[in-house]
């Protein structure tokens, strides 16, 4: 090993240690904060700002700080991410910058960093479950994210993720990086070395690349053999093709736990 290889494996290691010690102060900050909000504790608190109701003041004072506000106090130490709780910055720090995606979808490649994330995928994606249902709509979700950002969104018409080069106003993160990804990058500076199509960033370059010129599409279909780069894609599939056989494996799962349990 070279000193230069030696000196990158000392920084990731000096890295890692602080993310651990970081994780564990999380877990000591969770526990007190936990105490707090049990003591605390009120059925009835409303926030100010639209119809999110909680029983505890800790979660208003997450919800108010990080949806209406845009206060996003915790910062990634190696990239831009940045949110209003600790405990999201956790997951963001071991899923993104240590690799450890230690639980694998038996289905497809998908991989995560908790069981429960796992678990939440199998059920959206491979059983179609959503147990997240709108107060006020039909609309059904598999994640309380998901639901979160319809209601917000849909209902509550919150636009908190302002564009810096215009006006535009954004729903969420990803609706605005799209914008600015179309409507404020230069489209010629990445050109395509196969062909002539040009992209605005680099990320959508690599996309084209994948699925035009390498023929790249991890995500698969358990029923039959399509297969596509996207993962929505997968699902309209699903949907539109195999509901009838989604039902049924539904049932299957819900007939062998009730199996276990008589």
């Amino acid at each position: 090993m070279n000193y230069f290889n030696l000196l990158i494996l000392r920084f990731y290691c000096s890295f890692e240690d602080s993310v651990k010690e970081e994780i564990a102060l999380e877990e000591v900050y969770t526990n007190e904060n936990h105490v707090k909000s049990i003591q605390q504790k009120s059925k009835n608190v409303k926030c100010t700002y639209c119809n999110y109701r909680t029983t505890y003041k800790y979660n208003m004072e997450v919800h108010i700080n990080g949806v209406h506000l845009g206060i996003k106090s915790h910062k990634c130490t190696v990239c831009d991410f940045q949110t209003a709780k600790k405990s999201y910055l956790k997951h963001h720090i071991n899923s993104k910058h240590l690799g450890q995606r230690n639980h694998k979808c038996s289905h497809c490649v998908y991989e995560a960093y908790e069981k429960s994330t796992l678990t939440k995928h199998i059920n959206s994606v491979h059983l179609g479950i959503k147990n997240y249902k709108c107060s006020q709509c039909d609309y059904q979700a598999a994640a309380k994210r998901k639901l979160r950002i319809h209601t917000e969104t849909i209902h509550l018409r919150l636009r908190n993720h302002q564009c810096s080069q215009c006006d535009y106003r954004a729903a969420t993160k990803h609706s605005l990086k799209k914008h600015t990804e179309t409507k404020h990058l230069s489209v010629s500076n990445h050109k395509c070395s196969q062909c002539d199509y040009q992209a605005a960033t680099k990320r959508l370059l690599k996309v084209h690349t994948e699925i035009k010129h390498l023929g790249i599409k991890n995500h698969k279909c358990n029923y039959c053999n399509y297969a596509s780069y996207h993962k929505n894609n997968v699902s309209k599939h699903l949907n539109s093709v195999h509901l009838n056989i989604k039902a049924s494996s539904v049932i299957i799962v819900i007939i062998k736990n009730l199996k276990g349990v008589f």
